[in-house]
C-alpha cells in the first residue's frame, strides 16, 4: 500500500467515525468494557467528542481482531485538562460505530 493509499484510508476511517458522531450512531461496546474504562479513567462524553472531532488517527495503534475478523482503529487527542486520550473504534457496522475502549496516553 502506498503512502497516498494509507493517507486516504486513514482519512476515510476518520470520516466514518465523525459522521457516525454527527448521526448519533456512536455507542459504547456491548461488553460494558468501554463504559467501565470511561468511568474508571474519568473520560466523559465531551472528551470523546473532542477526540472524534479534533483528534488525529494513530495508525500504529490500529489492530486486527482475529476473533472479530476485522480491524479496529485508534484516534488520539489532548483534552482541555491537557491529558492525552486514545479511543479505539470499531467501524465494521457503519453507520453504527462502537467505542471498544478508551485510555489515557502517557508520553
Amino acid at each position: 500500500m502506498s503512502i497516498a493509499d494509507k493517507k486516504q484510508k486513514s482519512e476515510v476511517v476518520h470520516y466514518l467515525i465523525e459522521s457516525a458522531w454527527q448521526l448519533g450512531r456512536i455507542r459504547m461496546s456491548s461488553t460494558a468494557h468501554a463504559n467501565h474504562r470511561a468511568e474508571q479513567r474519568a473520560i466523559d462524553v465531551l472528551d470523546l467528542r473532542e477526540v472524534i472531532l479534533y483528534g488525529v488517527r494513530e495508525e500504529n495503534q490500529d489492530s486486527w481482531k482475529e476473533d472479530w475478523g476485522h480491524w479496529v482503529y485508534a484516534i488520539r487527542n489532548r483534552n482541555v485538562d491537557g491529558r492525552d486520550i486514545r479511543v479505539i473504534f470499531d467501524v465494521e457496522g457503519y453507520p453504527d460505530v462502537v467505542v471498544v475502549t478508551l485510555m489515557h496516553v502517557y508520553a
